[in-house]
């Protein structure tokens, strides 16, 4: 008798710990789709309200630029990263788009980066065009 009530304990113990483990799985994976679906509503409103979708973007390519230039980023890679901001935030022309380098003289302003290594930066990423380098100059005035 022991031994049929000490196996059926057993038995009942291993379900009740597969439905454990099964629900906590089933929790786990609704959690996920919960936020996947949060996530994918929060960028369907963004996405039709361009002025905010700009404005993240912006945002981002500042903190991006103020991240790489703290770290030390290497060399010839910072614009492949704003490249995939644009794509990530769907910016498809991001070199002629103003808040890039708006966003770009921003994240520089936060640096504290002195009049020698802004312009070391506006030559390697901004090259000879006077409207980039003017958007930068002015995301770099207005975050100081």
């Amino acid at each position: 008798m022991w031994i049929r009530t000490g196996l059926r304990s057993g038995v009942l113990f291993a379900a009740a710990a597969l439905v454990a483990a099964s629900l906590a799985c089933s929790f786990s994976y609704s959690s996920e789709s919960f936020s996947d679906s949060s996530e994918s509503s929060s960028e369907s409103s963004s996405s039709s309200s361009p002025e905010s979708k700009e404005s993240k973007y912006r945002q981002d390519v500042a903190s991006y630029t103020q991240a790489y230039v703290v770290s030390g980023g290497a060399q010839g890679t910072f614009l492949n990263g704003v490249a995939d901001l644009a794509q990530k935030r769907g910016i498809s022309n991001w070199e002629g788009d103003d808040n890039t380098w708006w966003g770009i003289g921003r994240g520089l302003g936060k640096t504290k980066v002195d009049e020698v290594q802004l312009a070391a930066y506006e030559q390697n990423w901004a090259g000879n065009d006077p409207h980039k380098v003017g958007l930068i100059r002015k995301g770099f005035s207005e975050a100081r």
